[in-house]
């Protein structure tokens, strides 16, 4: 038999909502409900595959139920405006999707499915219902079944006696004896699921029961039920699914079709769905544009002469590491559908020593004088990527004027994805495959080029729109370049030291777990929540503080509390510490030490965080401690080479700077401009002593507060902070606002104008959108404010750092110096610089950074020397 599915769309919608929270678009719009809708049908298109599909809404309005009962549904909260906003887009995913919808004014959902359902089982179709209403169960019949897709299972007519205790045809009669409180069904106050079914067991139906009520032997019952006659026949008509609605049903309309491609393409840009295309392979069509594979060098030369002002290009290599990977081909274009692949021998060209000049064959040679040609503006998406793999082969590219990740990630930092994919999706409306997806590589990377010449000018007209076009060429790109080549740069490892920290951190972890033991009275596995949640509070009976889905809470904030309760939390966290430093920053470390070039190479992101902040990864050197000796032992690993020293670089509070600078605070600006000590001057504010009487405890305290209130800080995040009482913090901060008035208001003018825009901005004119802004949730919003506040000036922090980096690059080459930046670590530079050029390079690193900008304040930096990072940082 045919199956035809019918669809509780309205069931879904509510269920869809309800099964995940906090989703949006990076915008703020919320999408949870469109998402988990869109995947519950996805699912039972891809793995039930039916043949015949239809979707049921309920109406706008009242339904004849309403008209029977006033009551009905009354108790019902209205629509969360979360979910409303969502309504119409899951709508148009269903037409997108071309299923049909099935609605008809004045009539519930429930019935229409119930009335096309009776009429397709006697058409001679098979027919299941997707819906998670246990109503419906009524309809089951030999060829009605119902579908789960929430929980994965059909139910048949023997999963419902086996449910219910009663077959499907007997589940209106239940329902008119026990109600249902989610549809304000009133049924008999004091009967139950258990009562029901016993008499209804006995009686066979509600006319049955009714009409021999004296059969009922106690007496309370029967009155009950003789007092509830016209509530149990109402109750019985409003749960009765109406399966009697004259529908016709055209069952070739109702036959599985493929989606509407560009409608389902937009939205999924407009939703950021960009995920969801791998459900739709079909949606994945070989372009319409012109797309060659050179053949041979006179094609070549043909093709690289009609090369003017501007080209894009793409390369192909065949690894994630640009270190390690070999090229093996290019692809170019300068006109709308059209792109080339030039292909280049997979290994020739390249030697053990990657920053040395190699021989590469005569293909190579011309498609590289693409790169090296200044005069030709390249366009491609990931240029420092490219910067890298290029000079790895010896060639010094010039020429990049537009990166089109970067674009994007200015544009709307708050999206998650910026690849290629993502980006052509959103605005070219294109679906092309993720790279190791693609199995026609000439085809795949002419392609790519092409799209990158497209996307040009779209993005670059955003970038204006949305104010950041300056920020894109003056700072973004022109950090590209510098960041590649303090990638390859890289910073030399000490790979003795590591190793002898390796095997200190051991031993030291050996003596831990027997004083962990020795506690305890029993040996356990102390990486185990389950096992350490025993030992806690089970057999030491220590209070547990929050409890979690899989147990109570073992995490750091529980132990730290409960360490000064009890010595084994306090070692519990001992290891932790030690443990993490070992596998992440020791091991770990070794583990990514360049065989051929004996330092770490780490990647610097531009396109990750959502302040403008630089992102370090393989390794991660952002977050290396140091403020513990253990921590500065590390650091200790990273070693100058021979006749070099390590020369660090530190905006001092620079943040505080930037604040005085944003609020234009009197007594902020006055303490910088006389070089004060910026957390002694608000301690003596705060606490009313003169500077000479602020102790080491005030500082500390006055510390905690300036800083806290770049990180919006509230009273409780302070009192937790520096372990003083809710008041006590409170009053802190009221003294703090009472005396910077400037600080105070700025922080009121950014809250506003968030609100009012959607997003804040840095000096740089840099955009952070706030979704947490329009969040139901007290706790979100509260954040979004936290982040309202900070994102201004710690973005505009990341801003002056890249222009200083900038200018000190330019400054370098420019004098042609051997010093090399090596590391940015958020405020802070370093340095690789001969011995020779230390007093120079120093004048200059101090020059670019403290001029990087003009503010209210001056901008001052530390500088540390050293032979190690330890002794310079």
């Amino acid at each position: 038999m045919p199956q035809l599915y019918l669809i509780d769309g309205s069931s879904y919608i509510y269920r869809a909502f309800h099964a995940m929270k906090g989703l949006s678009t990076s915008r703020g719009m919320p999408t949870n409900a469109v998402y988990i809708f869109t995947n519950m049908i996805l699912k039972i298109l891809n793995e039930m595959k039916p043949q015949f599909l239809a979707i049921a809404f309920d109406p706008k309005g009242p339904t004849t139920r309403h008209k029977t009962y006033k009551e009905y549904k009354a108790q019902r909260p209205p629509m969360p405006d979360t979910l409303s906003v969502q309504v119409p887009y899951i709508y148009r995913i269903v037409e997108a999707l071309n299923i049909p919808i099935l609605m008809i004014e004045g009539i519930e959902a429930d019935d229409v499915i119930g009335s096309v359902a009776k009429k397709g089982e006697t058409d001679g179709y098979e027919v299941i219902i997707v819906t998670g209403d246990k109503d419906m169960f009524q309809l089951i019949s030999s060829h009605i079944r119902i579908y789960d897709p929430m929980k994965g299972k059909i139910y048949e007519e023997k999963d419902v006696i086996e449910k219910f205790g009663v077959p499907p045809a007997k589940i209106t009669e239940i329902m008119a004896l026990m109600g249902d409180p989610i549809d304000n069904i009133p049924g008999v106050k004091g009967v139950g699921e258990k009562t029901a079914k016993e008499l209804i067991l006995q009686f066979g139906d509600i006319d049955n029961l009714l009409g021999h009520l004296e059969k009922i032997k106690k007496a309370k019952l029967r009155q009950l039920l003789e007092k509830e006659k016209d509530n149990i026949l109402l109750s019985k008509d409003l749960a009765r699914i109406d399966t009697t609605i004259p529908v016709q049903i055209d069952y070739e309309s109702l036959k599985v079709q493929k989606p509407h491609r560009d409608k389902l393409l937009s939205l999924f840009r407009e939703l950021e769905f960009s995920s969801l295309l791998k459900a739709f392979p079909d949606l994945m069509e070989k372009p319409e544009g012109i797309y060659r594979k050179v053949k041979d060098k006179r094609e070549l030369k043909a093709l690289l002469s009609s090369l003017h002002e501007e080209v894009s290009v793409f390369i192909k290599d065949e690894m994630a590491d640009p270190f390690t990977t070999t090229i093996r081909g290019v692809g170019i274009s300068c006109k709308d559908g059209e792109g080339w692949f030039i292909p280049i021998k997979e290994a020739k060209g390249i030697q053990k020593d990657i920053f040395m000049e190699s021989d590469r064959d005569e293909m190579a040679q011309h498609i590289f004088s693409i790169f090296t040609d200044p005069g030709l503006k390249k366009i491609t998406h990931d240029v420092k990527r490219h910067i890298i793999l290029l000079k790895r082969y010896g060639i010094n590219p010039a020429g990049f004027v537009f990166d089109t990740m970067i674009a994007s990630y200015l544009i709307n930092p708050n999206k998650p994805d910026h690849s290629l994919k993502s980006v052509v999706l959103e605005y070219l409306l294109q679906a092309i495959p993720s790279e190791n997806e693609a199995t026609d590589i000439p085809l795949y990377i002419s392609q790519c080029a092409d799209y990158i010449w497209q996307l040009r000018q779209p993005l670059e007209e955003d970038l204006r729109a949305t104010e950041v076009d300056r920020l894109f060429y003056e700072i973004e790109m022109p950090l590209t370049e510098v960041l590649a080549y303090m990638e390859m740069n890289g910073v030399k490892v000490d790979r003795e030291i590591l190793e002898g920290l390796s095997e200190e951190f051991t031993h030291e972890l050996d003596k831990i777990c027997n004083r962990i033991y020795s506690i305890a009275g029993e040996e356990f596995n102390i990486n185990s929540p389950r096992q350490l949640s025993k030992i806690l509070f089970e057999k030491l009976k220590l209070k547990p503080l929050r409890k979690t889905k899989t147990g109570y809470s073992t995490d750091e904030a529980v132990l730290t509390e409960l360490a000064s309760h009890h010595e084994l939390p306090a070692e519990i966290l001992n290891y932790r510490q030690i443990a993490k430093l070992k596998s992440t920053y020791v091991d770990g470390l070794l583990a990514m030490i360049n065989p051929d070039t004996g330092r770490i190479h780490t990647s610097f992101s531009q396109a990750i965080t959502a302040t403008g902040r630089l992102s370090s990864s393989k390794p991660n050197l952002q977050n290396i401690p140091i403020r513990t000796e253990m921590g500065q032992r590390i650091r200790e690993a990273f070693v100058a080479e021979e006749g070099h020293y390590l020369l660090a670089a530190d905006y001092s509070q620079i943040e505080l700077r930037i604040l005085a600078h944003m609020s234009g605070d009197e007594i902020f600006i006055g303490a910088f401009q006389r070089n004060e000590d910026i957390h002694t001057r608000t301690a003596s504010e705060i606490f009313g002593v003169p500077p000479e009487e602020v102790t080491p405890e005030m500082r500390r305290r006055a510390k905690a507060i300036n800083f806290g209130i770049v990180y919006g800080m509230s009273p409780h995040g302070l009192s937790m902070d520096i372990g003083i009482s809710y008041e006590e913090a409170k009053r802190y901060i009221d003294n703090y606002f009472a005396k910077h008035k400037g600080v105070k208001a700025f922080i009121h003018k950014t809250l506003k104008e968030a609100k009012e825009r959607g997003y804040v901005t840095t000096l740089f004119n840099r955009r952070r959108y706030l979704p947490e802004l329009k969040s139901p949730e007290a706790s979100i919003r509260q954040a979004g404010e936290r982040i309202a506040i900070n994102t201004p000036i710690q973005g505009s922090a990341a801003d002056i750092i890249k222009l200083a980096m900038i200018k000190i690059y330019k400054r370098l080459r420019e004098l042609d110096l051997k010093s090399k930046m090596i590391l940015q670590i958020h405020d802070e530079l370093l340095f690789e610089v001969p011995h020779q050029e230390l007093e120079e390079v120093k004048k200059i690193v101090v020059k670019e950074m403290e001029g990087a900008i003009s503010l209210a304040v001056p901008l001052k930096v530390d500088i540390g020397i050293g032979r190690n990072w330890r002794e310079a940082g």
